[in-house]
Parts: C-alpha cells; structure tokens; sequence
C-alpha cells in the first residue's frame, strides 16, 4: 500500500536518494554521468531540500511503500498570481505507470486551493515526463535553458489552468 505524507526535514537524505536514482535512470541516455552528478549535486542538496521542507509556502509530498520514500513532489505556491510552480515530481522508476506521480500532484495542490494555475519545465528530451505532463492537461508555453555547473539543459516551460 502506498501511503502520502508531508515530508520531513530528517528524510531530506532518502528524498535525496530517490532524486539521484531518478536522474540517473531518466537521464543516462541523455547526459554523461558527471552532468548528472553535477546537476544532482547542485539542485538536491541536502540544505536546498531541507529549506524547501520548511518553507510555508512549498507543499513537499513523499509518497511511501513499506515505509521507505519510493516517490515525492515539491511545488512553490506564488500568492501573488495564485500559481503553483512544481520544481520536482519524481516516482522510483519500479513504481511508475501506478498512479503515483499524479496522486502527488493533487496531493500538493491540496494545500492551495486558491490557485489557479500550475506550471513546471521539463527537460526537452525527457520524453516520457513530457507525455505524462500532456496526459494531465499541461501545454506547452515557452522553453528556457539551464545552465547548472556547466551542463546546459533545454527545457519547455508547461502550464495548466485549474
């Protein structure tokens, strides 16, 4: 059974894990493994997750099967335009294709009822993420590229009006 929960700062490390492994399973055909670890290192440090943990106005979700973090989403909620900007939703690559990733989605969207609109990037040759994101009624609005240590990422920038 899989159970969802608020996450906790002592989880950051598991959290952290989980990032890794998602990466490195989505992304391996894509960049070398040292843009992945220097991507990872930089964007799921233990300090970045632990302060979006405490933040009030990021819903952080963890999804859990026997206990242990096999999923999790983080979106930053932005009073002013009443959006909800999801920065991660990741599911361990053994439970995709369950239900998960989009329970989480809702599960953040929870905390703000508010909002009106969500919206995310995506990694531009992440396929299947792009896909499941259209599948939810997301559209592509934009691109932006990233560049993190050195390793630069095209991504499209993806909207949903609730």
């Amino acid at each position: 059974m899989i159970s969802y929960q608020k996450a906790k700062v002592e989880e950051a490390p598991d959290i952290k894990k989980l990032l890794y492994k998602t990466w490195t399973s989505a992304y391996s055909d894509i960049y070398s493994q040292e843009a992945i670890d220097a991507v990872t290192s930089e964007w799921h440090s233990i300090s970045l997750l632990t302060k979006q943990i405490l933040n009030p106005n990021v819903s952080f979700i963890v999804a859990k099967s026997d206990e242990k973090i096999i999923g999790m989403c983080n979106a930053e909620f932005k009073p002013k335009n009443k959006l909800l900007y999801i920065q991660r939703l990741h599911v361990d690559p053994k439970f995709q294709n369950r239900g998960i990733g989009s329970t989480l989605i809702k599960k953040v969207m929870g905390k703000f009822p508010s909002l009106i609109k969500l919206k995310l990037e995506v990694e531009k040759q992440n396929l299947k993420a792009f896909y499941f994101y259209q599948k939810h009624g997301f559209k592509k609005v934009g691109t932006k590229n990233f560049l993190v240590k050195g390793v630069r990422m095209p991504s499209l920038i993806m909207e949903k009006l609730i």
